[in-house]
């Protein structure tokens, strides 16, 4: 990939809230992991690290802060950045009932953007099998999102992170919504009958055996806010969900 002229950013995910207590909780542990990770992204040769924390516990709050503090510079000495993935949040919406509160305080989104390089907004999920059921993310729900970021972090640190994919509703199962790559879900839509929602600002569509989804489609994708907003780029969730129309929607 760098042979091709693209940068290569490790990431290391963090999901399980216990284990990663005990990393980030005990000083010397804290550092050692430090060190351990700037040297393997050195010895891979790569060109930053993105940090994908999302379990975590509320006594971590500190001490994740602290670990990004140690970790920035140690990445930064070997001519590297550092990037941390940040979940939503507006006025109006919060992570609740997911249990995630951290994520969500704004004096930590202050404090992380001035030690990382870049703050992935992971746009999505407005609703999933924890918050049933509508869009993965809305549109004017995703440029909320942004805006909230704004207020703690420079356009320039901003990374947009987009959802390749959307998702079925089972009425009756809705803990277990069904997602699929925007391709598949547009040929899903096919088969069924649509109406327009005024709140979410898409298609709803009633598929023959009952199910339904929100017909979230790769021009859908909010690429115009970047610009909008002088944004440092985009991400996305994920490689295996996308297809010729996304590539062909991205600037």
């Amino acid at each position: 990939a760098q042979d091709r002229g693209y940068s290569v950013w490790p990431a290391i995910a963090g999901l399980n809230a216990d284990a990663n207590a005990l990393l980030l909780n005990d000083p010397e542990t804290r550092s050692a992991a430090a060190v351990q990770i700037a040297e393997w992204i050195d010895d891979l040769g790569a060109d930053g690290i993105n940090l994908d924390i999302e379990g975590y516990r509320e006594d971590t709050a500190d001490s994740f802060v602290a670990f990004v503090a140690e970790l920035t510079p140690l990445i930064h000495a070997d001519g590297g950045e550092l990037s941390i993935d940040i979940i939503p949040r507006t006025d109006e919406w919060d992570v609740t009932p997911v249990e995630l509160s951290f994520w969500s305080t704004a004096p930590r989104r202050r404090e992380l953007a001035e030690l990382a390089d870049y703050l992935v907004l992971m746009a999505y999920d407005e609703h999933n099998r924890f918050r049933p059921d509508g869009p993965v993310a809305s549109p004017r729900w995703v440029e909320e999102n942004v805006r909230y970021l704004l207020r703690f972090a420079d356009p320039h640190e901003v990374v947009l992170g987009v959802p390749f994919y959307g998702r079925v509703w089972d009425p009756d199962q809705l803990d277990k919504p069904r997602a699929m790559g925007l391709g598949l879900l547009g040929e899903t839509a096919a088969g069924g009958g649509a109406t327009f929602d005024v709140e979410t600002g898409l298609d709803r569509v009633e598929l023959p055996d009952g199910r339904h989804l929100w017909l979230e489609t790769p021009e859908g994708l909010r690429f115009d806010l970047i610009e909008e907003f002088d944004l440092a780029g985009w991400g996305a969730w994920r490689l295996g969900f996308d297809s010729a129309a996304i590539w062909e929607a991205v600037p």
